[in-house]
């Protein structure tokens, strides 16, 4: 980035005191200020902010228009990128007296009302922001069916083929009863002083030139973070853009700051060599794995040398002016082209958008950003297209091999077409490298892979490259793309209405008969014992159950092969004195592609489900007494149960199947199962405890 100016160093200094004053976090309350990102960036901008008749205000944005009804106290949320429509309506149930325009520019429209008290700002991004300073009710009623939907706590993302509309909540305590296919998706009680955003997708067109002549080589090692010459050279061919990660091997201290190992001089050696070549390169940092200034710091490695595991990351971004710091520290004194951030924020919205802007601030409009995001928000697949937006790929699906043959996730999380408009990446740098079949399923999705250095090793890898990739990347793929995208559209409608009335089905009792497979615990199964090392005789039968004794986060199970054609199972346990949360006791089912579905307790008094890698987890129950737990699906939507007593049942949530948990089982798995169900610890074991399993039934 050789040429970042004066402008932008003085606009970095400027902002940087919002948060410079203590170790908190972006909020949202704070996003509201009109000093705080006044102008546009990346071309999504404020075309227009005026009064209309009756008191109404219309906001136009690159992506959105914003129509604020003074009457009724609706916001029509209409989309204008690929299809003009209204995809949503805010409702705030009464009147808006005193509505008027205080701030109107380029980046942003900002709106108040006199009563009730609140205050909206709509950014350039199509992002609205609803901030009452009384306590305030709001409706959220959909105008597009739900294609696809996922969710963290009360943040939610809802899209068909042609768009979309993302919910975000301040206060996470709010419980907004989110039901997809219900007409009002949503009802949030908003306390004083909660805010709540709501983004219309895609907030910007797609780069359809870029995604088809940008060609990322992605370079990793645990040997070296600096490649050789003649590789380097030798990328050219496969590629316009090297991405260097190797992030033990690239700085001298990865998780704290970000010094070239081998000094200055060998990191221009590099420079030099991939400009020569007409090339551009960005390199790894990763505002999730800085440490510094956390908690955490002491967890800092920097060697592969009796290398346990990555550290644990920091999701909240309180250490955000520190890793500011020694992101323009890199840019400026090393001058890549680039960022490319291993994770990010994903336990704060707030703090996401703002690390999303204030990077393309420091990067300029032509500087190359990369987000890694296999885990969004939470753990799961919803994600803030807003602050995607600011960036210009997006790497997801690492360690997801088993959800790969799942379309939907290809199409609506890896590729983002329609939602955030990044070019969205599928992260396959497994085993299994690019098959023609995975190539054929990620463009249709219209994702892209990036060329991982390796693979120029293996001829085989090669050619699935030069005869299925490469010949692909033509403007005609966009046509492609779009008419399977219109005939998938057509069948929307029709999908939703069948997920209604399996939703109507699943409130009535299961019509099981009796179990395909049970294990009682009478004596001890036909099964593996996949036990941790800190854990000498974990497993034992006592009074016609299994019992447990093991470290709280340390793994202590059952593995049982099974074939089945699984509709659901139940299972009897009891937490006891186990410390264990994610570790807790419980039962998952497994499938072949590893794909699983589990249930289990936690230390903290809660109850956990995990569903092809989504946790959730809720409810109360008594550690000393017996939970029933029960998870049962159809065909594309599933609830979790519990009982206190194996008879009467409640639900506790709903979860939409995943492509890659269907067809026969391959295994059950009983005991501390991890909620991955791998044979990992924590890095942290804690104290022993005992927890009990009476029975599995599989249906």
């Amino acid at each position: 980035m050789r040429y970042l100016g004066v402008v932008l160093c003085a606009w970095v200094l400027v902002c940087a005191p919002v948060w410079a004053a203590g170790p908190a976090a972006p909020t949202f309350q704070e996003l509201m200020d009109p000093a705080l990102f006044p102008e546009p960036q990346r071309g999504m901008k404020v075309i227009s902010g005026r009064g209309l008749d009756g008191g109404d205000v219309e906001v136009v944005t690159t992506g959105a228009v914003f129509v604020i009804h003074a009457q009724s106290g609706d916001i029509v949320c209409s989309q204008r990128i690929g299809r003009e429509r209204e995809v949503a309506v805010l409702r705030l149930g009464q009147p808006l007296e005193g509505l008027r325009i205080t701030h109107s520019g380029p980046g942003f429209v900002r709106v108040t009302a006199e009563h009730p008290q609140l205050t909206l700002r709509i950014n350039g991004d199509s992002l609205l922001m609803l901030h009452p300073a009384v306590p305030h009710k709001v409706a959220l009623e959909r105008r597009i069916a739900a294609g696809w939907h996922a969710s963290y706590e009360n943040n939610h993302l809802l899209a068909d083929e042609w768009g979309a509309f993302g919910l975000y909540c301040s206060d996470r305590t709010v419980n907004d009863g989110f039901d997809p296919y219900a007409a009002t998706v949503a009802t949030y009680p908003l306390p004083a002083d909660a805010v709540l955003w709501l983004g219309v997708c895609p907030p910007k067109p797609y780069p359809w030139e870029r995604s088809l002549e940008d060609q990322v080589v992605w370079h990793w090692s645990n040997e070296t973070g600096y490649p050789p010459d003649a590789d380097l050279r030798a990328w050219k061919d496969y590629g316009n853009i090297v991405l260097l990660q190797s992030e033990v091997l690239l700085w001298k201290d990865w998780n704290l700051d970000f010094q070239p190992r081998h000094g200055p001089e060998e990191f221009a050696r590099v420079r030099t060599t991939i400009h020569d070549q007409g090339m551009r390169f960005i390199v790894y940092t990763s505002p999730y794995y800085f440490l510094k200034g956390t908690p955490i710091e002491s967890a800092a490695f920097n060697s592969f040398e009796n290398f346990k595991g990555w550290p644990p990351g920091w999701a909240t971004g309180e250490n955000l002016e520190l890793f500011m710091t020694a992101i323009t520290t890199v840019m400026y004194e090393h001058q890549p082209d680039g960022l490319y951030f291993d994770g990010q924020y994903i336990d704060n919205p707030a703090a996401l958008y703002a690390l999303a802007r204030r990077t393309r601030a420091l990067l300029g409009e032509d500087g190359i950003l990369e987000w890694h995001s296999t885990s969004a928000l939470g753990n799961g697949y919803c994600y803030l297209p807003q602050a995607d937006a600011y960036v210009d790929f997006i790497l997801r699906g690492e360690g997801r091999q088993g959800v790969y043959g799942d379309f939907e996730y290809l199409r609506y999380f890896v590729s983002g077409y329609n939602i955030n408009n990044c070019i969205g990446v599928l992260c396959n740098n497994g085993p299994e490298g690019v098959t023609p079949e995975l190539v054929r399923d990620v463009l249709r999705a219209n994702g892209r892979f990036h060329v991982i250095a390796g693979w120029l090793n293996n001829p085989e890898l090669v050619k699935v490259l030069k005869e299925e990739y490469f010949p692909k990347l033509t403007p005609a793929l966009r046509d492609d793309v779009d008419a399977a995208m219109a005939a998938r559209q057509e069948g929307v409608e029709a999908r939703a209405a069948a997920i209604l009335a399996e939703q109507e089905a699943l409130r009535q009792a299961p019509d099981w008969g009796a179990p395909v497979f049970s294990v009682e615990f009478d004596a001890m199964p036909d099964a593996e014992a996949v036990v941790s090392p800190a854990n000498p005789e974990a497993l034992s039968l006592q009074d016609g159950a299994l019992t447990i004794q093991a470290r709280g986060n340390t793994y202590a199970f059952l593995k049982i092969p099974l074939a089945v054609s699984a509709r659901g199972f139940v299972v009897k346990l009891r937490q006891g004195t186990d410390g264990g949360q994610s570790w807790g006791p419980g039962a998952m089912l497994l499938w072949a592609n590893g794909s699983g579905i589990r249930v289990g307790t936690r230390s903290d008094a809660t109850l956990q489900s995990d569903v092809c890698g989504q946790q959730t987890h809720g409810g109360a129950y008594d550690p000393a007494q017996w939970v029933w737990l029960r998870v049962r699906w159809l065909e594309r939507q599933g609830v979790v149960e519990r009982s206190d007593d194996g008879q009467t049942w409640a639900r506790l949530w709903a979860f939409e199947r995943c492509h890659a948990a269907s067809g026969e089982t391959a295994g059950l798995l009983v005991g501390k199962v991890p909620f991955n169900g791998e044979a990992v610890d924590y890095s942290e074991p804690g104290p022993e405890g005992r927890c009990d399993i009476d029975f599995v039934r599989v249906y």
